[in-house]
């Protein structure tokens, strides 16, 4: 089986869309049976923060990232920013769990591909 993990590193709802289309491409790579793995890094961590209001005309990416959950996708957050943008784990999207530097590397080490967004 291949699997790819994406680094998302950009905030949800911003101008430009890195997070949804980091999610879209998730999804994409779940129909095609891959072992799929995102790491929120910096203020990607946001797109793990529960009760996300999405603006008007954007699809809520906290609903997109709990099906992409149910479908098998596994999420990790880095601890360091979470800490950082006042994250505690009551805040999180269920099934997020909290990462660090070296489980992206042991996920890193382990894949076929590596995304950024």
């Amino acid at each position: 089986m291949s699997s790819v993990t994406i680094v998302i590193q950009n905030a949800p709802y911003q101008s430009n869309n890195k997070a949804w289309h980091a999610l879209r491409f998730a999804g994409a790579a779940l129909t095609e049976d891959m072992q799929v793995r995102v790491h929120l890094l910096d203020d990607g961590v946001e797109v793990g923060r529960r009760n996300q209001q999405a603006p008007e005309g954007l699809v809520n990416l906290e609903t997109l990232i709990c099906e992409l959950i149910e479908c098998g996708l596994e999420v990790r957050a880095c601890g360091m920013a979470l800490d950082g943008c006042a994250i505690d784990e009551a805040s999180m999207i269920e099934g997020i769990e909290r990462g660090s530097m070296k489980a992206l590397a042991a996920w890193v080490k382990d894949c076929d591909k590596v995304m950024v967004f």
